[in-house]
């Protein structure tokens, strides 16, 4: 089912190399730096907000799991906030949505914690922190045996979501994935949805 609400998202949001009208890009597609940012120059998000027009334009449309958010995000509000995704750039019909929330809830297991392996005490130190970025790190297979899992910082934008009063009410959401390298992400506009998607999502989680 969920399978194929995603491919139908990716038709709606149309194949790649994507082109958009110039009140869209300026209105609704239109992401918005947020001010502290500004005031950040070292925060590696910027590396999303460099990406965008490259993101729009090329990005997957695949199934993703947050990891962790803004708890502003879980409440209707105006601001724009970061938080951690967890997603599979294989063939959507191969990822199991299961597996994906399994592999999510063992990321964010990881936060507050001391891994003495190596790649589990970075994504460890990285949820701690909070600021910090990545983009496309590879989930370790200690974590992930079977599926493939990269994970990347995400910036949720509002208006994007589902309306009215937008707020994140599920985990599991349709993402815009860049490709190749830097993996950035943003959830997809709700405008390219399909209606079970949307009522889904209004559903109990």
């Amino acid at each position: 089912m969920f399978h194929e609400m995603i491919a139908q998202c990716a038709e709606n949001f149309g194949k790649t190399p994507r082109r958009f009208s110039l009140w869209d890009r300026l209105t609704y597609l239109r992401v918005v730096r947020p001010e502290w940012l500004y005031q950040s120059p070292n925060d590696e998000l910027e590396t999303l907000f460099l990406n965008l027009a490259k993101l729009k334009r090329d990005g997957r449309v695949v199934c993703g799991h947050f990891i962790q958010a803004n708890s502003e995000l879980f409440a209707p509000g105006k601001d724009d906030q970061p938080g951690d995704i967890v997603y599979s750039l294989d063939d959507a019909a191969t990822v199991s949505v299961d597996e994906l929330g399994e592999v999510a809830a063992a990321l964010a297991a990881l936060k507050h914690t001391k891994p003495e392996v190596p790649g589990l005490a970075l994504i460890a130190n990285h949820l701690t922190d909070e600021y910090t970025r990545v983009f496309g790190k590879r989930v370790p297979s200690a974590i992930s045996p079977k599926l493939p899992c990269r994970m990347s910082t995400i910036y949720v934008v509002r208006k994007h979501l589902p309306n009215p009063k937008p707020h994140l009410r599920a985990p599991l959401l349709p993402i815009i994935v860049n490709p190749t390298e830097p993996h950035v992400a943003l959830v997809l506009p709700s405008r390219y949805w399909p209606e079970p998607l949307l009522e889904w999502w209004k559903g109990p989680h």
